[in-house]
């Protein structure tokens, strides 16, 4: 991008993901002269109108240069090596693709490990980190030694409408869903949680920014609040928005060995490289996660 031109297209990979859905339109927002490509091997998203490519990684050998890649594809069983050694594997095959003009690379806030407090991005990597958390690392070191211009994201504890898995937000709205009891620890612990549509603007400045960086430069950015939120006090507001608190039991499960006990983001590197601050506040996005949970039940 030259002046607020870009002159490259934009492909999200990993485009029908729970973060892929909220950034596409957000990036056919922002950029509305220039082609944004979702890429992923699931169906595409209903409500996307736009360009699609149907398959993996490999197909991006197909898409014409030079474009921008916002990568979101990766295997996301946390625990299984093999997973993450293929999801680093394909990333770093990505990287030698030659109409990679430049990469918005989504890392994690795993990187850090069990650091506690105020992180920056110099604290990367952190203590005792997890089978997910070194992979990301890895990739991030892969993406600032590749040549390519890279702006690296980590976020926090991301959650919003229509998140599935098993972490900790959506794992208590399933069960509230299903009726059954969500076993948690104390939830003293204090995280930073932001929500899916900021992630997605700061993905869009990302985009932004990275076409102004030099050849070869790469920048690490975190996306979070800056704001460390106790875990049980966002549980017990989903709790009371929904009138379903009986369903949650605190003290059942032991908190996980070496977790911090407070960890969240120092997000100047964001707001100096980006421009980028997260805008919802936790209780409001909350609110709202809890009236589409009501509306889908």
């Amino acid at each position: 991008m030259t002046d607020g031109r870009m002159e490259s297209g934009i492909v999200v990979t990993g485009a029908a993901g729970f973060i892929g859905r909220a950034v596409l339109p957000r990036l056919a927002e922002a950029f509305p002269a220039v082609p944004v490509l979702g890429l992923d091997r699931r169906p595409r998203p209903p409500d996307w109108r736009g360009e699609w490519l149907a398959g993996g990684l490999e197909r991006l050998q197909e898409v014409p240069g030079p474009f921008i890649a916002v990568h979101l594809a990766w295997d996301l069983r946390r625990g299984e090596a093999p997973a993450q050694e293929a999801s680093l594997a394909d990333f770093r095959a990505m990287l030698r693709i030659p109409e990679l003009a430049g990469l918005v690379g989504m890392g994690s806030a795993e990187e850090y490990g069990s650091a506690e407090g105020r992180l920056d991005e110099s604290c990367a990597p952190g203590p005792s980190l997890s089978v997910y958390g070194r992979a990301k690392h890895d990739a991030f070191r892969a993406g600032a030694e590749s040549g390519v211009r890279c702006v690296w994201l980590r976020p926090f504890i991301v959650y919003g409408e229509g998140q599935g898995g098993n972490m900790v937000i959506p794992y208590a709205l399933r069960c509230l869903r299903e009726g059954k009891s969500a076993d948690f620890s104390a939830g003293g612990q204090f995280r930073d949680f932001v929500h899916a549509e900021d992630v997605a603007a700061g993905i869009a400045a990302a985009v932004r920014a990275v076409s102004g960086l030099r050849a070869g430069e790469c920048r690490a950015c975190n996306l979070g609040r800056g704001e460390p939120v106790r875990v049980r006090d966002v549980l017990e507001r989903i709790a009371r928005q929904t009138g379903c608190g009986g369903l949650f039991r605190f003290g059942v499960r032991p908190m996980r060995a070496g977790e911090p006990a407070v960890q969240f983001a120092d997000t100047a590197a964001a707001r100096e490289t980006l421009g980028w601050e997260a805008a919802i506040p936790w209780r409001e996005g909350i609110d709202r996660l809890c009236r589409d949970a009501e509306k889908q039940a």
